[in-house]
């Protein structure tokens, strides 16, 4: 069964080598769903998500502003910050 994940990229979340900041990456994964309900289920969600609730749902609202923040696909998120697992 598929994770349904709610993926974003946080700016100046993570810092490079030389000690800058940078992106970085946040997933939540809310659970498995069966294959012949994951899409409807994901489309629903990415739907109503924000970068502002999001922010929120993870303590970071007030550390961090919504313009800092863009939710991504798990895909994106799997090539840029390495699979959820």
């Amino acid at each position: 069964m598929p994770k349904l994940r709610i993926c974003a990229e946080i700016n100046k979340l993570a810092e490079d080598e030389n000690g800058n900041l940078c992106p970085g990456g946040i997933a939540i994964t809310l659970g498995d769903f069966p294959e012949d309900r994951f899409q409807e289920k994901y489309n629903q969600l990415m739907n109503k998500v924000t970068p502002e609730n999001f922010l929120k749902s993870v303590g970071l609202l007030g550390v961090f502003h919504s313009e800092d923040c863009r939710i991504i696909t798990p895909e994106e998120y799997d090539t840029l910050y390495g699979d959820d697992e």
